[in-house]
């Protein structure tokens, strides 16, 4: 073969591997900017899981812990001063109301009651004798006037030593179990000192503190369930006795519960007990995972996903059911909710779904 020949054919090949690795990066320059558009796409999209809003069938029911008081407890104080002669009180000793606690040194006082006594009768005769004296015109009215006084005089003393001379015997003043003695036989005791401690178990309150969207079902007279972990399986009726008017700083209200405290499974004062209101009837309402909250029941707001974003969406909270948050506004069933993934988001974000909840389990 010729010499120009083959250098034709060379040139002829060179000029086809140039034209197509020409097209070859033309097309490669082409497809780049789509596929790193793609690529930076798919980063910016932030992952998230998701739940759908639904409706469930739920009992509004509301439990909550409280203390346990005594019905009814009260210091015991002296009213007199003297040397304890007789202790009729031990601890955890059982009292009727009147009966006596202590008896303090009254040898004296009851020495000054005879006199007081002694003279109070001897006005009482005065003045009867000066008042018929005084109708017959006998004596004058001035003489009348002083008999009256010093008769209410000797009363007044009469009565004011009685009084001490009965201060002397410290009794219950209600029918109580004696829970401190803070006096010995032959110690000095000093009006105003406290000499023991008595409660009233018979009946018990649970004090409880109740948020006010819950005071509804804390109407005075409502029928409660009351259980404790000390009577495991047991239950006991109590009744709402008292709801005070006032809130909180905390937006909670002073509630008590009274019920009867006789039997074998008796509270004592300073226990817990958890109190539980149930309503029989059920309701639908719709619920959402509380995991979707983003910065708490205080401010309940969650993301909502619509058209791959996510959109940040404040809502008003109602009842709370374990894991799930009842939603009285701003949602409707069938919405998507963030539930996982929430903590990278921002409004507005493109999302990614990588995983989704058929909804909130029924309460």
């Amino acid at each position: 073969m010729p010499e120009w020949i083959k250098t034709k054919k060379f040139l002829s090949i060179l000029l086809l591997t140039v034209f197509f690795l020409g097209l070859f990066l033309w097309a490669q320059r082409r497809e780049t900017p789509k596929t790193v558009a793609a690529i930076n796409s798919a980063i910016d999209r932030i992952p998230v899981s998701i739940a759908l809003v639904s409706k469930a069938a739920i009992r509004d029911s509301f439990s909550i812990v409280g203390t346990v008081e005594a019905f009814r407890e009260a210091d015991i104080f002296s009213e007199s001063e003297g040397l304890v002669r007789r202790v009729s009180a031990e601890l955890g000793d059982h009292k009727r109301g009147g009966e006596e606690l202590l008896l303090i040194d009254n040898e004296l006082s009851t020495i000054r009651q005879r006199k007081a006594d002694t003279y109070y009768r001897q006005k009482k005769k005065d003045f009867q004798r000066y008042k018929n004296l005084y109708s017959e015109g006998a004596i004058p009215l001035s003489a009348y006037e002083t008999a009256q006084l010093q008769y209410e005089e000797a009363q007044a003393d009469f009565v004011t030593v009685t009084r001490k001379n009965s201060d002397a015997s410290i009794k219950a003043p209600f029918t109580g179990d004696v829970t401190a003695r803070f006096v010995e036989l032959g110690e000095l005791v000093r009006p105003g000192m406290k000499v023991a401690h008595l409660v009233d178990l018979s009946k018990v309150k649970v004090i409880l503190f109740v948020p006010e969207r819950e005071l509804q079902k804390f109407v005075e007279g409502t029928l409660l369930k009351v259980s404790s972990d000390i009577f495991p399986g047991e239950i006991f009726q109590g009744t709402v006795s008292a709801v005070s008017d006032k809130s909180g700083r905390d937006h909670t209200c002073r509630v008590e519960v009274l019920l009867q405290n006789s039997g074998k499974a008796s509270f004592r004062s300073g226990m817990f007990a958890r109190v539980l209101s149930s309503e029989k009837d059920g309701r639908q309402a719709i619920v959402v995972p509380r995991a979707a909250l983003v910065s708490g029941i205080r401010k309940p707001e969650l993301f909502i996903v619509r058209n791959g974003k996510a959109f940040l969406k404040p809502f008003v909270v109602g009842r709370e059911f374990h894991n799930n948050i009842e939603v009285l506004s701003a949602l409707v069933p069938g919405d998507s909710v963030v539930i996982s993934g929430q903590n990278e988001l921002n409004n507005g974000a493109h999302v990614v779904v990588i995983g989704q909840q058929k909804g909130a389990v029924e309460p």
